[in-house]
């Protein structure tokens, strides 16, 4: 006996479900990684004097003000990542993927800090505040619908992988550079060679 026929739109879900999965895995990820470099330097250059009275001049400005501060620079930035997939597509790969990368780590170094610093007033704008729901809530769903696919699952796996070898690598040039390593040592004998 012949099963119940597959329904068109419930066949085509299933063929994009792949790509679909990859470019959601992808974009995940590559957000990830941008954030964990972005964001901790952003927070170590709000440590610097000139810095911290900028932001506390931010912070006096009303919403509106801190908005526009906000959407500005983003209006500005999204070309550049358009155009560097554009690069990307035309076969530069290179000048593509430096030019997708710079305008990710500003857009994404200016939205985080200026988020942090006027996100009490930003949330005041009541449909700010809603489309801020809604991009969290999309966030989320996308994370719990890519944490139960398999490929998701090795892709942490190997995530976590890298990340375990490239904190080893930091911290094998922090030993290295810090002031009775290696490296400092040989520079004293350089230093020393030099005036002899």
């Amino acid at each position: 006996m012949a099963g119940r026929p597959v329904h068109p739109f419930r066949r085509m879900r299933r063929v994009l479900n792949a790509p679909l999965l990859i470019v959601g895995v992808v974009a995940v990820l590559l957000d990830d990684v941008f954030r964990s470099f972005v964001v901790p330097a952003v927070q170590a250059m709000a440590r610097i004097g000139l810095i911290r009275r900028i932001e506390a001049a931010i912070a006096r400005l009303p919403p509106v003000g801190i908005l526009m501060l906000f959407l500005i620079p983003l209006a500005i930035i999204e070309p550049f990542k358009i155009y560097g997939l554009y690069l990307f597509g035309q076969g530069h790969f290179l000048s593509g993927l430096l030019m997708f990368a710079l305008a990710k780590v500003v857009g994404l170094g200016l939205a985080e800090r200026l988020f942090a610093i006027g996100r009490d007033k930003l949330l005041s704008i009541r449909w700010f505040a809603w489309c801020h729901a809604r991009v969290l809530l999309i966030r989320d769903h996308v994370h719990a619908w890519l944490a139960r696919s398999p490929v998701w699952r090795r892709a942490v796996r190997i995530i976590g992988v890298v990340r375990g070898k490239a904190n080893a690598l930091r911290r094998g040039v922090a030993r290295l550079l810090r002031p009775g390593g290696r490296f400092a040592a040989a520079r004293r004998r350089v230093r020393r060679f030099r005036t002899v």
